[in-house]
């Protein structure tokens, strides 16, 4: 028991040394001065709920009950009593009196110490020179972030490496990222190797990126390869960028422009950055994939909402990789367009049909199925849309959309589905969510939560609101086979929809 309490450091409370066992009474026994504080703490004083919360931890003056311990600690905590953020610590550490949640521990201990609890801080401190696991890693996460003490990474990794030589995954993560910060790379790959060993993602990627490289061992691309693969494969986002630069390069496996496109798309949606503006000129450039503008388009206003616009304004300026390309006709077609000045868009989109890419294609057919262009020919639209449809996955998606709604052409579900889903094949992230939609509504098929929330996952960077509110349901409700995150649903409601606005914004129109 004495090792439990002085583990978490409970801040000036007597029974810091519980071995001791006090008398069983019950509280209408207690005595005046026991039964005003639990009065006190009836009334809602702060410091009287942390003592009763006391009480019934350790049963003194009450029977022990760690459910009701947590309760007065909660109430106490709430108003900011800084050494019942401390106790209800020990709750979560140990799992005494509510679900057992060291990520929450850590929080509450954290929030303590900020607030002034030297005594929480101190013990710990004793605790981690002493070998003792939690209070190492605690106090390497003060030491780390200046948390109750001025910042000294050096403290830290010694007290993140006595939890590392305890074999703690997490301690040797930290320790080698440490180290890697400090360009000591021959330490850093020797943790993440156990880490990894250790079946730790994070450190799986980094042993492979720094054997891939070079770094602080012998260059094995080969070698580093298997693990960023293995990274990859689980999903790892920078994983998945890296297997994608080496598919590209030829580095380490077999040069292979379109796996390498494949990685790229899963890694851009998978939230990476670079990945987004990588995946963008592949499109513009056809690296790997067909010739996309639109999905450019997407992913260039993806990255530049993230990264801001001014790398992106440099590559439109004159002189610049995308001034005056067939890309730049194409932009400046949607900005006509937009503001319904379709025989200036006609010239721009002409202008990329010309270069032998099918958006101008596309893009001609919408003009001409659009009610507001004064030469509005709906036949001619579906027309050319059905040419260019058969290899333009926006054109797939506009008549798809045609066909499931019967304008412009007579209604047929499985035409729809058919051409949606094809574009869904070629990643075109409008079908993918469109797709979603109709499976989530059980609109012209089968509801089917798991079809609806697989397909948006496929579009997770380029959600639009809709789908994002429906994905989140998804995860909230455990819809579709998913386990329920509301973490996750979270994350996903979070996320800015994309605005190409932003982008066309930027294109100079001369």
């Amino acid at each position: 028991m004495k090792e439990i309490f002085l583990t978490i450091g409970i801040a000036a409370m007597t029974f810091l040394a519980p071995q001791y066992m006090f008398a069983q009474q019950s509280v209408e026994a207690a005595t005046d001065s026991i039964n005003t504080i639990l009065n006190k703490a009836k009334n809602g004083d702060a410091d009287a709920q942390n003592e009763v919360g006391a009480w019934y931890y350790k049963g003194k003056h009450v029977k022990q009950n760690y459910e009701e311990a947590a309760q007065w600690w909660a109430r106490s905590a709430k108003q900011g009593n800084l050494k019942a953020i401390g106790n209800l610590g020990l709750c979560y550490q140990t799992g005494n009196g509510v679900r057992k949640d060291s990520i929450t521990a850590v929080k509450l201990y954290e929030r303590s110490v900020k607030q002034g609890n030297q005594t929480l801080f101190n013990q710990n401190e004793k605790l981690a020179d002493s070998g003792n696991m939690f209070a190492c890693m605690f106090m390497a996460h003060c030491y780390r972030n200046g948390i109750g003490t001025a910042k000294d990474l050096n403290k830290a990794a010694g007290f993140y490496g006595k939890a590392a030589q305890q074999n703690n995954v997490d301690a040797q993560r930290e320790l080698a990222l440490l180290y890697l910060n400090a360009h000591k790379d021959e330490e850093a790959v020797k943790w993440f190797e156990k880490a990894a060993e250790n079946g730790d993602l994070s450190s799986t990627y980094y042993y492979g990126k720094l054997l891939y490289e070079g770094k602080g061992v012998k260059q094995d691309e080969q070698h580093g390869m298997n693990y960023l693969l293995k990274t990859a494969e689980a999903g790892f986002p920078m994983g998945l960028y890296m297997v994608a630069q080496a598919y590209f390069d030829g580095k380490g496996v077999m040069k292979n422009m379109e796996q390498g496109a494949e990685w790229m798309i899963k890694a851009a949606n998978n939230g990476v950055i670079k990945a987004q503006y990588e995946l963008a000129m592949c499109y513009i450039d056809g690296k790997g994939v067909n010739t996309d503008y639109s999905m450019a388009t997407s992913w260039l206003a993806a990255y530049m909402q993230k990264a801001g616009s001014a790398a992106l304004r440099k590559a439109f300026d004159e002189g610049g990789k995308l001034n005056g390309t067939p890309f730049h006709a194409y932009l400046k077609g949607l900005r006509y367009y937009d503001n319904k000045d379709f025989d200036n868009a006609l010239k721009q989109f002409q202008t990329v049909e010309k270069e032998d890419k099918i958006d101008g294609e596309t893009m001609k057919g919408i003009i001409l199925a659009n009610k507001d262009y004064k030469k509005y020919n709906i036949k001619k639209g579906v027309k050319t849309l059905t040419s260019a449809a058969k290899t333009s996955p926006m054109a797939m998606y506009i008549l798809g959309c045609m066909y499931e709604t019967g304008k412009g052409v007579e209604k047929d579900a499985t035409k729809a589905v058919t051409l949606l889903e094809n574009a869904a094949k070629l990643h075109y992230a409008p079908a993918l969510c469109y797709l979603g939609d109709m499976y989530y509504e059980g609109r012209e098929v089968t509801q089917d939560y798991a079809k609806a929330a697989n397909y948006y996952n496929q579009a997770l960077e380029l959600l639009t609101q809709s789908a994002a509110k429906r994905l989140a349901s998804c995860y909230e409700n455990g819809w579709g086979g998913l386990e329920k995150d509301n973490e996750k649903a979270k994350e996903i409601m979070e996320k800015q929809p994309v605005n190409t606005q932003s982008l066309l914004k930027l294109v100079p129109m001369n």
